[in-house]
């Protein structure tokens, strides 16, 4: 690992690329319905993933390089689902019976949650990568 990754701020390239991969992943699963009915579980399966990316990568502060992958993933995924909307419902008919929040449309709707979606994912990795972090210091000593 080069002193210069160590020292940089954020690892923007790291960053945009794995929160691409991740983001339009998952989007790409749950537009077409490949996942249907599993949509937590392969989140959450992907953040592990992510997670664990993130820690062993040895990047300066793993953390917040781990809450951006996490806000940029899930950002990603839930725009592509808002842009790709009708092929969604058409995928996953049930959910465009689920009544939204304030009668908003479906992709007002999306676009108002899909910060907050971001932020909790964001933290959810975050987290991962403290207590990755923290075992594997115990286990250095």
């Amino acid at each position: 690992m080069s002193d210069n990754r160590k020292t940089e701020c954020v690892a923007w390239t790291f960053v945009l690329l794995l929160s691409a991969i991740a983001g339009a992943g998952f989007a790409v699963l749950t537009i077409f319905g490949w996942i249907h009915g599993w949509e937590g579980r392969t989140a959450l399966a992907i953040l592990v993933v992510v997670s664990v990316v993130v820690s062993r990568r040895g990047i300066h502060r793993p953390v917040f390089h781990g809450f951006l992958v996490g806000f940029l993933s899930a950002l990603i995924a839930v725009e592509l689902q808002a842009v790709f909307l009708p092929i969604y419902f058409a995928n996953n008919p049930e959910y465009e019976l689920i009544e939204i929040p304030f009668g908003l449309p479906a992709r007002l709707a999306t676009a108002i949650f899909a910060p907050i979606h971001a932020t909790l994912a964001g933290l959810l990795i975050a987290g991962i990568v403290w207590v990755l972090g923290k075992l594997s210091r115990r286990s250095e000593m």
